[in-house]
């Protein structure tokens, strides 16, 4: 073996019996006990101090009410004490016993470490990109089910936009610094270092998270290279903490949801009075008599003549939410450290008659979640930590057989003469004397036509290592992941229809006529199954080192792939390197270079690899010598960055490069031959291939400062302006006229987006004295972007030309307002949508023809994703009780809203005497639907998102119960909004979703937390 093999080996033998050993050479030492108290600069005890015995770890205790404390420790220990907002102090334990501890006011925002790309982790002093952080507290704030809900208004460069209340289907939209694509915009989500979808960010609980931030710029992004364009969303979730004793905490919350708004509708008899007018209009007979609208008016035949407003008929007022959570957090062995966190969703639906509803199928509508996760930090040598974590999610969904979206639009669109909820025996009512019946009953379709489930199951696991490998040199490490995830998704769909009928009247005898109109069937199953699976390896070097004190240099090298598949599709698979060297000399000058090399296998073989280079760089100005600043000035920063990213999102299509057939047996797969054409079976091409498609490439450039004041510092500033260059948009050519014979034309990376904008954060935080603090928190971000290259053919003239506007400009008729009389028509130039009577549209003539038509047509905007948004959170506690809330401001979308016969908006209609009308007359043409910025609104809007109540029960109470901390609160969530809409049954955020979707919730909460 050796000389230099025995010692390597004896050594190594050494090294793990002292590691193993450890522990009973510690449980051996000889321990004292010592007592102390903790205060603050102003003599006042500080309660919950974490004292810890360093270099022994599970050792430690916090702080009594009184800031009193009794600790074990180990003769000439040092042990540290610690709380937030104060700078941490070390002692090393002599002689003394007994302590009296002042803790300074820290100035911990510039040291707060913050997780930036691949994991890694900085203090916002070194930050030299544009990353924004939110931690678990703000978070907890907002009472809603869906993490994307708790992000609106509180994070600067992130604009979020919910257009459905759907219970577990109420994702908020996330676009981080606007949109610069009109292909994906999605963030990558990033959770614990990992790739994950953004449906497992959404179905997180807060509870199990400690913070989350946004990574905007290149510099912070370039690491993801071809996925990182679209910015990122980096979620790191709990860990355990140095104590034997476990921090059992648990959270019970119950709330009230209720619409924002709902559509309103009108009556039978204002709706009789539409149609009166729309006949006149269109020249034809009266669909009612005066005798039929007095009966309609009065009300006296229900059956005949209904006046059902089923909105009050299939929904109720309000619906529940509950939700629950365990945390469990602690150590072991002085060598693992575990968080295990447990909790359960439940929202309620809004629709009624769910007793009917279980009767007949044994469900109710509803969402159920549970989350699990356990994550565990194992030292187990002094060079080697592994980490297990483990996380779950299963999810229930029930609902009627015709879903949800399908439900509220029967409810919005169907006549409220339409026909009886029921007819006078008791059967569902299918039709009326004012409208022959051609529509399923709305309340057979939510309690008899049936009803869906969907069971999601989602299981994952992450295993990592990390070993120091200081014997080669000081600094350097080794750092391996791998991670799974197996999602399993099943849906079933039990359908049936239901008996209605058509009440006629009676015959002469008196007896009730009804013809029947549908016919109960038995249930129909249809099953689907959805298998996804996820793999992810991660090998990595990590240096980080200072020299003479003022020279630190830190660097990785990574490599990385990823597998995912999705039932039995060939897997999406993503493979590179990436690299990152930062060096700041004397935390005062900062430099960092990061370069991303991957790829995916969905593009050409030999145009799979991209190279996405990013560099950034910052100056501490208030820490030069040359510079006299007032002492209250803490830090004037400057940063600014360049690089590239991808995006390599194409709208779910793959293999674009590759040509495809269609074989025989459609029109578009036959040929025709002889004299007397025959079919004959052929293959045709379908899709041609585009051997050069790629990826969209992003060149992104970022400059900002940082300014922080006073000691504490009480106030922060941040501003940032940024500019983007999006290129390569995947675009289908709209310049490849139909005589070419090609019905599917391969897309082409044609596209060029520009946006730019601005962001700014002013925070202020202050603790007055011991019973009183306050915080502000005002953020702002504005993007705007503009179309450079759509591909879209030459227009007929320049007006028409979509290029120079933001994405989401449509062409459209540009309105004059309405036509006032017969007068006006003459004078006016020639609509081609059908005769014109007085109320209708009237349009521009854009091309002074005289005619309008499609030349006339202009570019209007129909985009709700707002340019801007903004927040502000005020917050106070005083003693034992703490106040919070949250306004929230967007401004810059626009929605195209609809009016449908039976809204109720159409009672402010155009007439001769409501001449200043905004909704044209009642009239059948098609004048009034073509698209026009006449029904476009806009959707700005402040909202006030959260207020936030809570009274922290008096320690003394609760030590006699043996309880740490118990706090009770009251918080609400879209508590009111503020806008400008002329149609005021629509909540501004989601007007420009689906019309006809599930609405926004308000919610009212109760909760309580205890820790133990």
């Amino acid at each position: 073996m050796g000389i230099i093999g025995e010692k390597a080996f004896a050594y190594s033998v050494w090294e793990t019996y002292a590691n193993e050993t450890e522990g009973i050479y510690f449980s051996l030492q000889e321990s004292i006990k010592i007592t102390g108290v903790v205060k603050d600069n102003k003599g006042e005890p500080i309660i919950g101090a974490n004292i810890v015995e360093l270099n022994k770890k599970g050792n430690g205790t916090i702080t009594d009410i009184d800031g009193k404390f009794t600790l074990s420790v180990s003769k000439n220990a040092e042990i540290s004490i610690s709380f937030i907002g104060f700078d941490e102090k070390k002692i090393k334990i002599g002689q003394q016993t007994s302590f009296d501890i002042i803790l300074e006011e820290s100035s911990q925002f510039l040291d707060e470490v913050v997780v930036v790309g691949m994991n890694n982790r900085q203090t916002r002093r070194s930050v030299t990109g544009a990353i924004s952080t939110i931690q678990t507290k703000e978070l907890k704030q907002s009472p809603v089910a869906n993490l994307s809900n708790a992000l609106a208004g509180k994070l600067p460069g992130l604009i979020t936009v919910q257009t459905s209340g759907q219970p577990g289907e109420d994702a908020s939209s996330l676009f981080i610094r606007g949109v610069g694509t009109y292909g994906t915009s999605n963030p990558l989500v990033v959770i614990d270092g990992l790739p994950r979808s953004q449906t497992d960010f959404n179905q997180l609980d807060a509870n199990e998270i400690e913070s989350v931030t946004i990574l905007k710029d290149a510099s912070s992004s370039s690491l993801y290279g071809i996925q990182g364009a679209n910015g990122v969303i980096v979620v790191t979730t709990k860990r355990g903490v140095d104590r034997e004793k476990p921090l059992i905490s648990f959270t019970v919350q119950q709330a009230v949801q209720q619409p924002i708004r709902l559509p309103e509708t009108m009556s039978s008899y204002e709706q009789a009075l539409y149609y009166r007018d729309m006949d006149m209009n269109d020249g034809q007979t009266e669909r009612y008599t005066p005798e039929v609208l007095d009966i309609i008016k009065n009300g006296s035949d229900p059956y005949l003549y209904p006046n059902v407003n089923w909105f009050d008929e299939i929904l109720k007022k309000n619906s529940m939410q509950s939700q629950y959570n365990i945390n469990i957090s602690g150590s072991a062995l002085g060598k693992l450290r575990y968080f295990i966190s447990g909790s359960y969703v439940n929202q309620g639906t809004l629709l009624k008659h769910q007793d009917i509803f279980e009767k007949n199928y044994g469900v109710k509508s509803k969402f159920d979640r549970y989350n699990f996760r356990s994550n565990v930090d194992l030292d187990a040598t002094s060079m080697l930590n592994i980490r297990i974590d483990l996380a779950g999610r299963l999810e229930t969904r029930v609902g009627p057989g015709s879903d949800f979206s399908n439900v509220f639009s029967v409810i919005t669109t169907r006549s409220p003469s339409s026909q009886p909820v029921f007819n006078p025996d008791g059967t569902l009512g299918a039709g009326s004397a004012l409208e022959i019946p051609f529509q399923q009953n709305p309340y057979g379709i939510v309690t008899q036509s049936g009803y869906y489930t969907r069971h999601t199951n989602v299981m994952s696991g992450t295993l990592s290592a990390k070993h120091k490998l200081d014997f080669i040199t000081k600094g350097l490490s080794a750092q391996v992941y791998f991670s799974f995830e197996s999602n399993n998704y099943q849906h079933t769909t039990r359908l049936q229809s239901f008996d209605s009928f058509w009440y006629k009247g009676k015959d002469a005898t008196g007896e009730a006529i009804y013809q029947p109109h549908s016919v109960k069937s038995r249930l129909s199953t249809t099953d689907s199954r959805w298998v996804e699976r996820y793999t992810y390896l991660d090998v990595r070097l990590n240096y980080d080192r200072t020299f003479a004190e003022k020279h630190q240099i830190s660097a990785q090298l990574l490599g990385n792939r990823t597998l995912r598949s999705q039932n039995a599709e060939l897997p999406y698979a993503y493979q590179g390197i990436s690299s990152r060297i930062a060096y700041n000399f004397d935390t005062r000058y900062y430099l960092e270079a990061n370069i991303g090399y991957n790829g995916s296998e969905n593009f050409p073989p030999k145009k799979r690899y991209g190279f996405f280079p990013s560099f950034s760089a910052g100056w501490v100005l208030s820490d030069e010598k040359f510079i006299s600043l007032p002492s209250w000035i803490q830090l004037i920063k400057l940063r600014g960055s360049y690089g590239t990213v991808g995006n390599d999102k194409i709208g779910g299509q793959r293999w674009l490069y590759i040509t495809e057939f269609t074989p025989g047996g459609t029109a578009m797969g036959t040929y025709q031959f002889g004299v007397s054409p025959q079919s004959v079976a052929g293959y045709n091409e379908s899709r041609v291939g585009n051997k050069f498609v790629t990826w969209e490439k992003s060149a992104k450039g970022n400059v900002g400062f940082d300014l922080s004041l006073f000691k504490d510092n009480a106030v922060q500033f941040t501003f940032d302006y940024f500019w983007e260059k999006r290129n390569n948009i995947l675009t289908t050519p709209g310049d490849v006229p139909d005589y070419v014979g090609i019905t599917n034309v391969a897309p082409r990376n044609s596209g060029k987006v520009e946006n730019k904008g601005i962001e700014a954060e002013l925070r202020f935080n202050k603790r007055i004295n011991k019973d009183l603090s306050i915080f502000a928190n005002l953020q702002m971000t504005y993007a705007r972007n503009k179309v450079l290259e759509n591909d879209e053919p030459i227009p007929a003239f320049d007006y028409q030309d979509l290029r120079g506007y933001e994405i989401g400009y449509v062409l459209g008729y540009k309105s004059a307002g309405l036509f006032q009389d017969e007068e006006d028509i003459r004078n006016s130039p020639t609509q081609s949508f059908g005769t014109v009577v007085p109320g209708d549209i009237k349009y521009v003539d854009t091309n002074k023809d005289g005619v309008i038509d499609a030349f006339d047509r202009v570019p209007i905007k129909v985009n709700n994703v707002p340019r801007s948004m903004s927040g502000l959170s005020l917050g106070v506690t005083y003693k034992n009780f703490d106040f919070s809330m949250l306004m929230n401001a967007s401004t810059g979308g626009t929605a195209y809203l609809y009016t449908y016969p039976s809204s109720k908006i159409n009672l402010e209609r155009w007439t001769a005497e409501n001449k200043n009308a905004r909704i044209p007359a009642a009239h059948s043409t098609t004048n009034n639907t073509v698209v026009t910025d006449h029904f476009v609104q806009n959707t700005d809007y402040i909202k006030l998102r959260n207020v936030e109540i809570g009274y922290t029960l008096p320690k003394k109470f609760l030590s006699s119960l043996r309880i740490s901390t118990a706090r009770i609160y009251l918080n609400g969530q879209n508590l009111a909004v503020w806008d400008k809409m002329w149609l005021k049954d629509r909540d501004p955020e989601s007007a420009g979703g689906a019309a006809l979707a599930y609405p926004l919730q308000r919610v009212f909460n109760i909760g309580i937390h205890v820790e133990l």
